[in-house]
């Protein structure tokens, strides 16, 4: 299925709501698409991205409205993104979000690559699909860059998104202030968010069971207690080279790094619930060095201490 670009079906009813307050018929208009309106019923089902783009640009069309993309976006619900939601609703700061739609944005859309980056003191979403609502105004971006020319007033973007808008740009991205997108957010739930963390990895791996990813994700875990998980080991296993390794998950949208670190995540988190190890041997079954270097993945993962986690 990743062969061709797909997209999460229901992330399309949200299109739906908006275009029957347009007065429009999404059922004919799907069809126009060649798309297949009842499937967006069905939680696990997906759309032929390339179709569901020219769904887009014809609903766009049909509305008249320059920010009708906008007004879609308004009525975004978390359940929209499946498990993926859950885990950005329970996130411990909007860093930690950010950190997980990269992570897992390909349970919503195979169609490109979610790349978080760090600059200038912010740190940003490129090569955005999707924008994603945070709860809190640190949620609020600093800037927000679209790649098409200005469609409408620009005080018009301003008030919908809450900042600076420029266009034209190389690719789409929001910018938000890293100190404020670090900052705990009062409403995340680390053990909930983990719980979620599970549930889209599992819907990617059933997603693509043969892709290299699912099954570098499959050796980490087998392998991360013996410490033997570094590439180049990984790579022997799977019979390639650690150069035609990292092309294979280059080519889907994914680093070894990534995998690496969102395996000692996961690990992480069951060592700690399991509670029958302490938290240095945690940091050696995770191959970290020492424990103050756990710590600080840890924090970066949850935006709390090992510690603070347990108590």
């Amino acid at each position: 299925m990743l062969n061709k670009p797909t997209v999460l079906a229901m992330t399309v009813a949200p299109l739906r709501e908006a275009l029957q307050q347009y007065g429009l018929d999404f059922a004919a208009l799907a069809r126009r698409a060649r798309l297949d309106p009842g499937l967006l019923t069905e939680p696990n089902a997906r759309y032929p991205a390339a179709a569901l783009q020219k769904l887009w640009e014809i609903s766009a069309a049909e509305s008249g409205d320059p920010l009708f993309g906008f007004r879609v976006g308004s009525l975004v619900r978390p359940g929209t993104f499946h498990a993926l939601g859950l885990g950005i609703v329970s996130s411990t700061s909007v860093l930690a979000a950010l950190n997980r739609i990269q992570r897992y944005s390909s349970i919503v859309s195979t169609n490109g690559r979610l790349a978080l980056l760090h600059q200038d003191g912010l740190v940003g979403l490129g090569l955005c699909r999707i924008l994603v609502q945070c709860a809190g105004p640190s949620a609020t971006p600093a800037r927000v860059v679209f790649m098409r020319p200005r469609m409408a007033p620009a005080q018009a973007y301003r008030e919908i998104l809450g900042c600076p808008v420029d266009f034209d740009g190389p690719h789409i991205a929001i910018w938000f202030d890293a100190v404020a997108a670090a900052r705990p957010v009062l409403s995340g739930n680390a053990e909930l968010a983990a719980e979620a963390d599970k549930l889209s990895a599992r819907y990617i791996d059933e997603l693509a069971p043969d892709s290299t990813a699912a099954r570098v994700r499959a050796l980490l875990l087998k392998a991360m207690p013996s410490g033997e998980f570094g590439r180049d080991a990984i790579a022997r296993s799977l019979n390639q080279s650690a150069s035609t390794l990292q092309r294979r998950l280059r080519e889907e949208g994914a680093t070894y790094q990534e995998l690496l670190d969102a395996t000692r995540h996961e690990m992480a988190l069951e060592y700690l619930r399991q509670g029958r190890h302490s938290l240095v041997d945690v940091a050696f079954l995770l191959g970290f060095t020492d424990q103050s270097n756990f710590t600080r993945a840890f924090r970066r993962w949850t935006g709390k201490t090992p510690r603070a986690y347990l108590s």
